[in-house]
């Protein structure tokens, strides 16, 4: 997965400002680039397990992928965080991924993002694998 350095910091931002509970959000880069340059905010529609669940609403994705097809843009992937926990892919994350896009998953304790891996599922429902994060200006 390529993301700007910008775009990463962008979800840093979003995971510090919602610790304690989990943040969630896409990962948009340009049709056919390959590389995230841009991230929208979604709305975590979970309430009494938002420590270590997220939903997002649909509401936002509709919207967001039609912003997305507007102006020539489309959706890489899916990021969110867990807090005061690994930055690794857990079996709820698992079993609810599809085939195809990336998923950032970045690690936050105590406000502040301390790791950060990409996976990406091999099927629908997983398993997913790990996927080389690449930084870029």
């Amino acid at each position: 997965m390529r993301i700007t350095r910008r775009a990463l910091e962008e979800v840093h931002a979003h995971a510090a400002e919602g610790y304690p509970y989990e943040v969630c959000g896409m990962l948009i880069g340009r049709h056919g680039s390959g590389l995230v340059t841009q991230t929208r905010r979604v709305r975590n529609t979970v309430v009494d397990r938002a420590r270590d669940r997220y939903e997002m609403d649909p509401r936002d994705q509709i919207r967001i992928q039609r912003e997305c097809d507007d102006n020539g843009y489309e959706i890489l992937g899916y990021y969110h965080s867990h807090p005061d926990h690994p930055a690794q892919a857990s079996v709820t994350d698992t079993a609810r991924s599809w085939a195809g896009p990336v998923y950032l998953i970045v690690s936050c304790v105590r406000g502040q993002v301390v790791d950060g891996n990409a996976f990406v599922a091999e099927q629908d429902g997983g398993p997913m694998r790990p996927e080389p994060l690449e930084v870029v200006n």
